[in-house]
């Protein structure tokens, strides 16, 4: 039986309790609004949230010195941004405490204690890199590489033998290290 929408709900809460998620609402231009659009079209990504995370997780690899020297040139810009309220918007972003951490800590390194003017300083830097350097700043992490071992290498390649003894029409031909079989009939 499908669950109800409240089930699901509790369900999708005690996740993000367990996961320590938090719902961080940030404040932005439209101006910013607009960048971030522009860096999700380059990168060809649906989620803004996806975006803002792959921002965090490059620039905070940079570390205190480059990242100071990244957003340098973006700090004037930020902080004479005075609009009005009502011209502002919300960026929301579901994070994890690991990437809540990076933001304060990237806020530390600039002496800001704002999150919303972190996530508007990453997007800005990253906009004016353009669409081609933005694409390394929205880059997925490189991920796990994994080895097969002798061990498996061996077992997978016995099972594939067995699979092709066992077929009607054995394709002896098809071997892809070219050792082959060789079966004899009784002619």
């Amino acid at each position: 039986m499908a669950m109800t929408p409240k089930e699901r709900d509790l369900k999708r809460r005690e996740k993000q309790e367990r996961l320590g998620e938090r719902d961080l609402r940030m404040k932005a231009t439209a101006a910013h609004t607009a960048q971030l659009a522009e860096l999700m079209a380059w990168g060809e990504m649906v989620e803004s949230s996806e975006a803002i995370t792959l921002l965090i997780y490059h620039a905070h690899k940079l570390g205190p010195e480059n990242f100071s020297f990244f957003a340098a040139g973006a700090q004037l810009e930020v902080e004479s941004d005075q609009h009005i309220k009502a011209e502002r918007t919300e960026i929301r972003l579901m994070a994890r405490r690991g990437t809540v951490q990076q933001i304060d800590e990237m806020g530390e390194w600039i002496n800001a204690n704002d999150r919303s003017f972190v996530i508007r300083l990453l997007i800005e830097r990253a906009h004016a890199l353009g669409p081609i350097q933005a694409l390394t700043l929205l880059s997925l992490p490189p991920r796990h590489k994994f080895a097969i071992s002798d061990s498996v290498a061996r077992t997978l390649y016995e099972w594939r033998m067995q699979r092709e003894l066992r077929s009607l029409n054995p394709m002896l031909g098809d071997d892809p290290d070219d050792t082959g079989l060789l079966l004899l009939g009784n002619g």
